[in-house]
């Protein structure tokens, strides 16, 4: 009895607050703002390519997820709504669940793609966003009404696809013989890129301005015709943008490959080994190893850790590449071969900032347990690509239809055959070149390209992992 008089006493008195809730004059002012604050993608189907389990047919599988980890922007200065990082390829955008939220709960409305009339936005009925679509919010006032339109872009390609693309064939090239290349940025951010190789005399070079074809350079110093010796394709550095070579003991360096400035003059230095942006690295005529960093006018001896007699002495490349631990310094290593046929690989970190110390070249020593090393390669060069260091040539008496690309992970001390860039089939298939001497080289430019060079058939391919060259658009606004 006691419970049905608490329960009674309680409605009546809901009820009399509700009464007095009635008749309470209180103006309600409500907000002029309109705006949506939130949109995200809640559920999406994507179509998965791949292959069977036998690897020889291919096949496709749907999967249903949801992708609120994909960011959407939201600029209220220009009323555009889009995801900076596309959702992944293979999804269906005319089929996407979408929370979407306006400022104080204001309801969102979306315009018909086929007329003018609108319909309340559902966070569980799917919405075509195969095309750009109009979203609109009123103000809680009923006075303002704000249209957004919303771009939801989505990948067309698959992100680790690789694809190598033939470059225009010359035939002029076939002439080289150890050919090395390089790229550097031109001042117009363009990408430049660099083929030496000798002739049996002198040292040729080509450039490649238009990434499609190679053009005989006529270097020049203070406009008098330049020539370079047959070891300064064995000799060849960047640093800052610039190309620097060694030729006949004078350092020498060039932005386009026609005119050449002079910035050391009869040093002691016989090859140009690695660079960083702080300093030149090369070896003596006695097989010491030296470092600049006033760009090639001086040289003092560098310090290393081991033996001199482990230095690589041939078939020499490096890589160089900026810490993210620490600014302004870079990690430099050097491979090539000992005197005594042995692969080498040795590496120091490079630091420019105030009061850093110098360290000294550490040898890489390979252990007996190490099953990975880096084989003997001939005709070899190395650049770092997609956080790999990768390695090109052709194994120790072998020609380059053996050619193969080795990628690292961990600096250069374990090495596998690579799984996602491989060399282009026209070289490990063309059984006209199987009798040919090695001949090629590899390179890296800032775009994200990168390139081989088969000098013996005057081919010249370039390919990229797709997310490497997928832009990256502004996701901060200012007023």
């Amino acid at each position: 009895m006691k419970n049905k008089f608490a329960a009674f006493t309680m409605l009546f008195m809901a009820v009399f607050t509700l009464a007095s809730c009635l008749n309470d004059d209180t103006d309600y002012v409500y907000t002029d703002d309109s705006a949506i604050t939130s949109f995200s993608v809640t559920g999406a189907k994507r179509y998965i390519h791949t292959k069977t389990k036998k690897g020889d047919k291919d096949s496709v599988y749907a999967t249903t997820s949801s992708y609120t980890s994909y960011k959407f922007v939201i600029d209220q200065n220009n009323n555009t709504i889009y995801n900076p990082d596309s959702l992944p390829c293979g999804i269906d955008a005319k089929k996407l669940v979408c929370n979407v939220y306006g400022l104080n709960s204001m309801t969102v409305y979306i315009k018909n793609l086929k007329d003018d009339n609108v319909g309340i936005v559902s966070n569980t009925d799917s919405l075509d966003f195969s095309e750009v679509r109009e979203l609109k919010v009123m103000s809680n006032s009923g006075k303002f009404l704000r249209t957004y339109k919303v771009k939801v872009n989505v990948h067309k390609e698959q992100a680790d696809s690789f694809f190598w693309a033939p470059m225009t064939k010359n035939t002029d090239i076939k002439q080289l013989q150890n050919v090395k290349t390089c790229a550097i940025k031109t001042a117009e951010g363009k990408d430049r890129l660099f083929l030496f190789g000798t002739d049996g005399n002198n040292t040729k070079l080509y450039v490649m301005n238009n990434g499609q074809t190679w053009t005989a350079a006529t270097p020049k110093l203070n406009d008098a015709v330049l020539t370079f010796d047959a070891n300064v394709c064995k000799s060849i550095v960047t640093k800052n943008e610039k190309v620097y070579i060694c030729n006949a003991g004078n350092i020498l360096c060039t932005t386009d490959g026609n005119t050449w400035e002079q910035t050391g003059n009869a040093t002691t230095v016989k090859t140009l080994v690695a660079a960083s942006p702080l300093r030149l690295y090369g070896y003596n005529t006695e097989g010491s190893l030296l470092a600049s960093d006033d760009n090639g006018a001086t040289w003092t001896l560098a310090t290393i850790d081991s033996d001199a007699s482990f230095l690589p002495t041939s078939n020499l490349s490096y890589t160089c590449t900026a810490l993210r631990t620490n600014s302004n310094s870079y990690r430099v290593t050097i491979y090539g071969t000992t005197a005594t046929g042995a692969m080498a690989i040795w590496g120091k970190v490079d630091e420019g900032n105030k009061y850093s110390e110098n360290q000294p070249w550490a040898y890489y020593e390979v252990s007996t347990e190490n099953k990975h090393a880096l084989p003997k390669l001939n005709n070899m060069s190395v650049a770092t690509y997609d956080g790999k260091t990768y390695a090109l040539g052709t194994p120790d008496g072998m020609n380059d239809s053996n050619a193969n690309l080795y990628s690292s992970k961990d600096g250069g001390l374990t090495w596998a055959k690579d799984t996602t860039l491989t060399v282009p089939t026209e070289i490990t298939s063309n059984k006209e070149n199987a009798s040919n001497t090695p001949n090629m080289a590899l390179t890296v430019d800032s775009s994200n390209f990168i390139w081989i060079v088969n000098a013996t058939e005057g081919n010249t391919w370039r390919g990229r992992i797709n997310r490497l060259g997928w832009k990256k658009e502004q996701t901060d606004f200012t007023e």
